[in-house]
């Protein structure tokens, strides 16, 4: 293997394990970032990084010596590796980081350095946005091999996933995905596949699509189960037995920074001909609706009610709370005059302020909604918990609660996705 000298741009979720992972693959790293409060916390030793796989990485890169950290790109890089982030404005992907961080190497580049992109971006972007921006600063783009690589992490499996999981990178033209190649196959034991940029754009976009798609379609199914008064979670169960089926799970929103974004990157592409994934978007975008729809059928007027939501993260067991469908229900409610308060032993960082305890969360509330299917809250006792209510009731928009258990304490028991024709009070054998 080449020994080369890579800079990575931009130290977030995927930057910064990327940058570790790729300095003990056996090159030296430069990570890059623009904000100063990230380079100097990693510089004090990376307690701040709340993943403990990546937290031990990172701290080993530093150690060895093999990963540094600048505020400005390094200037004399093999390979550039760009992971910033691209958001939705008004659904519509800005792309004004990635612009940015290429117009910053554009003046740095030289004959046969590789500019690897993992930041996610709409169909045709490493033609129409990456080759011109780079083309204005005056890079001769045959002289360099230009690639799309896409990341595939989930948050609470990220060094695992960057280690294991399969690779595509697709390059802007001949050659250059095979010029990118040996970079990711220094730490990647999952299999490449090269391909040309925009077949590896779209692929992409489309793994989160269909797992949106997927959601919507389950949640649909939980909303038709409560009218036809059977348990959503024991139908996806049993239909999955079949060995061709595999439905996910329906729940009271979608959230993260991929799934609920990717989407719109494909949509946007022919809004006229993606009328499946724009519905698929609407059916899980109102999901936290009918979570406080089902609050308002089972308390009446909403003066004076008292709401607890369990969780603030976007899935379980991860403090990650971007788009969190939490904060969305949340709002819905306190719009609707509820009184709310929302507790997570895990999540850190949330809209406003959250509950110190789960005492102090359901302490005079009329009801607990449980958001999030964290493994502590499917362990809670009612028996402890009722005392501290005013009303005993409780929604599980996860069916992750042990819903006898419940009722033997005395509460009224909601499932999203449960029967409506008998409302709220689950079966003797439930």
């Amino acid at each position: 293997m080449q020994r080369m000298t890579v800079c990575v741009h931009g130290l977030g979720y995927v930057g910064l394990p990327t940058a570790a992972m790729i300095a003990l693959g056996g090159h030296d790293v430069v990570g890059y970032d623009v904000d100063a409060r990230v380079l100097a916390e990693l510089r004090e030793g990376a307690h701040g990084v709340k993943e403990g796989p990546v937290r031990a990485i990172v701290q080993e890169a530093l150690r060895c010596g093999r990963l540094t950290l600048r505020d400005v790109p390094a200037v004399d890089a093999d390979a550039y590796v760009i992971c910033v982030p691209t958001p939705t404005v008004d659904r519509k992907p800005d792309l004004s980081f990635l612009q940015g961080a290429l117009r910053e190497i554009g003046p740095l580049l030289s004959a046969g350095d590789v500019v690897a992109v993992e930041s996610t971006v709409p169909p045709g972007t490493i033609d129409r946005v990456v080759a011109p921006t780079l083309r204005a600063a005056g890079v001769d783009l045959d002289a360099v091999a230009i690639a799309y690589c896409p990341e595939r992490v989930s948050v609470g499996a990220i060094v695992r996933e960057l280690r294991e999981c399969e690779r595509l990178i697709g390059g802007r033209k001949p050659g250059d995905a095979e010029a990118v190649r040996p970079l990711y196959a220094s730490f990647c034991t999952g299999a490449i596949h090269l391909t040309d940029a925009i077949t590896a754009e779209v692929a992409k976009v489309a793994e989160n699509t269909f797992r949106d798609v997927n959601i919507a379609f389950a949640n649909e199914l939980a909303l038709l189960s409560e009218e036809l008064g059977t348990d959503v979670h024991e139908v996806i169960a049993l239909a999955n037995r079949h060995p061709r089926v595999d439905i996910l799970a329906p729940g009271p929103g979608v959230g993260g920074h991929c799934i609920p974004v990717d989407p719109h990157f494909l949509a946007n592409a022919n809004p006229f001909i993606t009328e499946l994934i724009a519905t698929s978007r609407r059916v899980n975008e109102r999901m936290p609706e009918i979570v406080v729809r089902h609050v308002a059928e089972l308390l009446g007027p909403s003066v004076g009610a008292r709401v607890a939501l369990l969780g603030a993260s976007f899935k379980a067991n991860v403090d990650d709370t971007r788009e969190s469908p939490t904060e969305h229900v949340d709002e819905l409610l306190r719009g609707e005059g509820y009184e709310t308060r929302v507790f997570d032993p895990i999540a850190e960082r949330y809209a406003r302020p959250l509950c110190s305890s789960l005492e102090e969360a359901v302490r005079g509330c009329d009801a607990i909604v449980l958001m999030v299917d964290h493994d502590v809250f499917a362990r809670l006792d009612p028996a402890a918990i009722g005392p501290l209510c005013r009303t005993r009731n409780v929604i599980d928009t996860r069916g992750a609660l042990r819903g006898r258990a419940w009722c033997e304490a005395g509460f009224t028991v909601a499932t999203l996705g449960g029967p409506r024709r008998f409302p709220f009070r689950l079966a003797a054998s439930a």
